[in-house]
């Protein structure tokens, strides 16, 4: 059965330091930062933390860090990267296995090129790769990866499965969203991946949303759900404005950390460097995230690193 309670999860940064090192004690700094927020923690996504950047050994000490940091507090599950065969996921599974996190996600497989795997491949890969572990498992699909998980085939692996504990979808379809709502609600969890659909998916039954904005103001991020669930109609609306403006301020710079890390460095908070292929905004372009961001008035926020 999925968490009653209404969570929001927030895909956590990896900090690294000047030397492009994992940075230990400003992802220990930030990761109890989320977990004062009472937020739920995806460590090591391929987006916000950059794990597609990272060696096998900086994701054992990240995953082992963050279950030390966070298991037992809020929930801290395992995120990854994208696949393109099932043996890359079970090599996934089977470090991931060794920090018994609270959950792992397992992506659907993306094939390069365009592919898209038949719903017959699909159902070979989630049974090979789902089977492999006793951890509870969070199945995911993504709008550009070009298909949809189909529903018939979700509902078979809930049947023979049931450590799958929920199901979260990031795209626009929104008779898809509501599908996986009405026939899976009361059986696993059900967010969305980006916080633009998050009002849509908690009306619709689902159980709260998922995103990088969160790394910026997670108490913000956890205000969603406990005004919605509160039923506080101005503070959910005060809440949404904030948390939008965030979002239309990142998206501006291509999304996850581009821009959040120079900005969480800006205000004092845990950042660190972006790490390559990526590159963070330029000086300029960062004033003009800074400013936005003071405009928001963010209560949560501290002062500007340096001021008073």
């Amino acid at each position: 059965m999925p968490n009653k309670t209404l969570l929001p999860f927030v895909m956590s940064i990896t900090p690294f330091g000047v030397d492009g090192a994992l940075d230990e004690s400003a992802l220990r700094a930030h990761l109890r930062r989320l977990k004062d927020a009472r937020v739920g923690v995806y460590i090591g996504s391929s987006a916000s933390g950059e794990s597609f950047s990272m060696t096998a050994e900086e994701v054992d000490r990240l995953l082992a860090i963050a279950v030390e940091e966070l298991k037992g507090k809020v929930q801290v599950r395992a995120m990854g990267c994208e696949p393109r065969t099932a043996g890359e996921t079970l090599a996934f599974v089977r470090r991931v296995e060794r920090y018994a996190p609270d959950a792992i996600h397992i992506f659907a497989p993306e094939m390069g090129h365009s592919a898209k795997p038949t719903p017959a491949e699909l159902e070979k890969y989630y049974s090979d790769t789902i089977a492999a572990t006793s951890l509870p498992v969070a199945l995911s699909i993504y709008q550009s990866l070009g298909f949809d998980v189909p529903v018939p085939l979700l509902e078979r692996l809930l049947e023979r499965f049931p450590q799958i504990i929920g199901f979260f979808y990031g795209g626009s379809n929104i008779r898809y969203l509501g599908e996986l709502c009405e026939r899976f609600a009361d059986r696993i969890e059900i967010h969305c991946a980006g916080p633009y659909n998050a009002l849509t998916t908690l009306g619709l039954g689902g159980h709260g949303f998922m995103g990088h904005e969160g790394n910026l103001a997670p108490r913000l991020w956890a205000s969603i759900t406990s005004t919605f669930e509160a039923g506080d109609s101005a503070g959910l609306r005060t809440a949404w404005r904030l948390l939008m403006g965030i979002y239309r301020i990142h998206q501006r710079h291509g999304g996850p950390v581009r821009a959040m890390k120079p900005l969480l460095n800006a205000f004092g908070l845990p950042g660190g460097t972006v790490r390559l292929p990526r590159m963070a905004i330029t000086a300029a372009e960062l004033e003009a995230v800074v400013a936005d961001t003071l405009a928001l008035r963010i209560p949560e926020l501290p002062p500007l690193a340096g001021e008073p």
